[in-house]
């Protein structure tokens, strides 16, 4: 491979990693099984190891994962929170034990082996045995503050029982939901005519991110801890004491572990985790192997992304073959088609599969995947089902290779309309992809109804995908608005069944969506821009359109969007006029001078937009952004739905940011402050404006440091950040 091929490569498989991590932390809806993205980061890490040139200190191999989310108030580790690298393989395994032992000069090393649990990482802070911080992972460094609901969770005590305990005390472990409460909740939504939860890791995780904490109680999340980060003094000297510490302490631990000497004592113990796991209370894909001894974790180290000193063994996902019979298209809210597996069902850890995803239609043909192909799936992550590969020399004769556009007739199967083949990057595909052209196509209607309840969206509870196909199918709704004009003796009689085999709705799940669709019209304008579905408008773009837009009257004719389209217009211009323009260079020396002076006059308009109107605006909002905002509220359904919020009363307003000292300014904290906490520091400086970043860079406007400030005030120095101590910084909050 050639390095241009092996940079072109490197750049896709960091972009296919980017959307899979979106899709896993901050949507807990991933596409792909843990072993399809592993194979993922390993092909990247191959490619980087043989072309070093192309290495970055932001590649996925080389930082944990990010699962912060929007609405959660951001929190620093005082020891980072990093991830584990993983193994599928008894020689990688063994080659890990190799590694530890040229580090550590000796090959007597004790392990512990324990399961490794599928669900959302999570540290606990106890100061004085009391129990007062819960923290997501975050990005290592920093994550989201979840204490309001890790609270509700019953078997977690407030209150560490008595004995030796630490001053500070940080405690790391897992949130997961039982098979019996997932199946509960599950139960539950298929009686009120709701879309299933895929699998209970995933579940578990978008709980534990909910804004409402009562909602969060009513779905029983448990946990299970079982290592330490920050602790102040010392109480543990390896891993098997600190498990009888937190058992001492009242703490809720891995039901089986086991502690052994060698490499081979740890490889009989995995293989017998991987017997057992299945009647254990918790989800386990694999085993964690670590050194056992701290001393010697500590000597053994970290590198940003994971410790030396443990390895995740993931046992391999279950599979099984069967018969392709057909492939049919589902279309979703923005008009994309997606092809599903009609499959012979097949008994699969536990449930009977009939149906699985294909994604796409060029991984269709990347697997060369064909009607009538003997096929192997497994459950992704152990539940979603998914096709991994068809067996060529099982294939019955004349069965030919898929065609998407051939197979639907070049139209959508649910209007009629014309399909045509585009490029995306929406939440529901990626890369090249069939769209029906027809907005007011039946599926795309019903997928845009069911995003507008959803839960990152406005929240109304009851109206999952099939009371809003119903809803639509049965003409009450044309527009996701118009949910507020279906009464609610409509809501109540309708029928999700059929007619010979009715299932009513019934009036205590009518009556909830109308509680919570009342509830939803005061929240503020980025929830609704974002649960209106406009293209190219994903959470944290709403976000920032909220913040400087009061109201959707002013984003439709908005100053900022215009000058960011001018902007970009005057940037394009200024590239083709440049003298030195490959595509266009001057053609002599007095067409030379007359473009230069042109382009000084441009870049004098440029720095006049960035001073004015586009101070302080984000890189989210640029021109794709600007234009097709702009495009949306111009055309015939965004004129529709906005004439359609006015008839129904509902103004959001936004949540324009607040102008102050620190207006267009990142700050960045590191260290001990004399007087304030992190937490009032980082509110002052919103307060005033600002926005708190958790790494340095050029853009960096301060840095905040107090008593033993770490790397980052290293990083400010190297980079010329201006630093400043709390005296400092109170002074710029008065004006001083």
């Amino acid at each position: 491979m050639t390095p241009v091929h092996a940079q072109q490569r490197i750049a896709d498989l960091r972009a296919q990693i980017a959307r899979n991590d979106a899709l896993y932390f901050k949507q807990a809806q991933p596409e792909i099984s843990d072993f399809e993205y592993d194979a993922l980061k390993r092909a990247l890490g191959e490619l980087e190891e043989e072309f070093p040139q192309f290495l970055t200190k932001d590649s996925p191999t080389q930082r944990p994962g990010d699962d912060r989310v929007q609405g959660f108030r951001e929190v620093a580790h005082r020891q980072k929170m990093l991830s584990l690298d993983n193994t599928y393989s008894e020689a990688e395994l063994r080659a890990f034990h190799a590694r530890l032992t040229k580090l550590l000069g000796t090959d007597d090393l004790g392990y512990t082996v324990e399961p490794k649990i599928d669900g959302l990482a999570v540290s606990l802070t106890y100061e004085n045995g009391q129990f007062v911080r819960a923290v997501t992972r975050g990005k290592g460094d920093r994550g989201d503050d979840v204490t309001a609901n890790v609270r509700t969770i019953h078997s977690l005590p407030m209150q560490l029982a008595k004995g030796e305990m630490p001053r500070i005390v940080e405690i790391r472990g897992e949130i997961y939901l039982t098979a019996a409460e997932f199946e509960r909740i599950n139960a539950e939504r298929a009686a009120a005519g709701e879309e299933l939860y895929a699998n209970p890791r995933n579940l578990a995780a978008g709980t534990i991110k909910q804004l409402d904490s009562a909602e969060v109680a009513r779905r029983k999340l448990e946990i299970v801890l079982y290592g330490l980060g920050y602790c102040e003094p010392a109480v543990v000297e390896s891993q098997t004491g600190l498990q009888k510490k937190l058992s001492a302490w009242g703490l809720p631990v891995v039901e089986k572990s086991w502690t052994v000497h060698g490499i081979d004592a740890a490889w009989a113990a995995v293989g017998e985790l991987d017997r057992l796991r299945h009647g254990l209370a918790y989800g386990t894909d694999g085993a964690v192997v670590k050194l056992d001894n701290v001393d010697q974790q500590r000597e053994a180290g970290a590198t940003d992304k994971a410790p030396r000193w443990a390895i995740a063994y993931k046992f391999k996902p279950e599979t099984a073959r069967t018969r392709l019979h057909a492939i049919t298209i589902q279309v979703g809210k923005t008009g994309i088609l997606s092809p599903v597996a009609e499959l012979e069902p097949v008994l699969l850890a536990g449930s009977t599969i009939s149906r699985a995803t294909l994604h796409n239609e060029d991984e269709i043909r990347r697997k060369d995947i064909r009607i009538g192909d003997l096929v192997e799936i497994e459950k992704a992550g152990e539940v979603i089902p998914a096709v991994l590969q068809s067996f060529p020399a099982e294939r019955p004769e004349g069965a030919r290779e898929y065609d998407l556009f051939a197979a639907v007739g070049g139209k959508c199967p649910v209007c009629g309309s014309k399909i045509a083949r585009i490029e995306v990057a929406a939440e529901d595909a990626t890369g090249v992809a069939w769209k029906c052209q027809n907005y007011d196509c039946e599926a795309q209607r019903a997928g845009r109804l069911g995003f507008f309840c959803s839960r990152r969206a406005l929240a109304i509870d009851g109206v999952g995908g099939v009371v809003a196909a119903k809803l639509v199918e049965l003409g009450h709704v044309q527009d996701p608005p118009d949910l507020y004009d279906v009464p609610l003796g409509t809501l109540t009689t309708l029928n999700l069944g059929t007619a010979e085999e009715p299932r009513v709705f019934g009036e205590k799940n009518a009556t909830k969506i109308v509680a919570a669709r009342e509830a939803a019209r005061g929240l503020p304008l980025e929830k609704w821009l974002y649960a209106l579905s406009v293209p190219d408008v994903g959470e944290t773009t709403a976000r920032e359109l909220g913040r400087r837009h009061r109201s959707f009257a002013e984003l439709v004719y908005s100053p900022l969007l215009r000058a960011v389209l001018k902007k970009a217009e005057l940037v394009a211009q200024r590239e083709w006029e440049a003298p030195a323009s490959r595509k266009n260079p001057a053609k002599s020396d007095e067409d030379k001078a007359r473009r230069k002076e042109l382009c000084t006059r441009l870049e004098a308009e440029i720095a006049a937009l960035d001073a004015g109107p586009l101070a302080g605006a984000p890189g989210d909002i640029g021109p794709a952004v600007a234009a097709s905002t702009q495009e949306f509220f111009a055309s015939v359904p965004g004129r529709r739905l906005l004439k359609k919020l006015q008839h129904l009363g509902i103004d959001p307003q936004g949540t324009v940011a607040v102008v102050g000292v620190f207006t267009g300014k990142s700050l960045v904290l590191t260290g001990t402050l004399p007087t304030l906490k992190r937490e009032e520091a980082e509110q002052e400086i919103l307060a005033a404006g600002g926005k708190v970043s958790g790494s340095v860079s050029k853009k960096t406007s301060y840095v905040l440091a107090g008593e033993e400030a770490g790397s980052k005030l290293d990083k400010a120095k190297e980079l010329g950040v201006p630093v400043i101590n709390e005296a400092e910084f109170l002074r710029l909050l008065a004006g001083g």
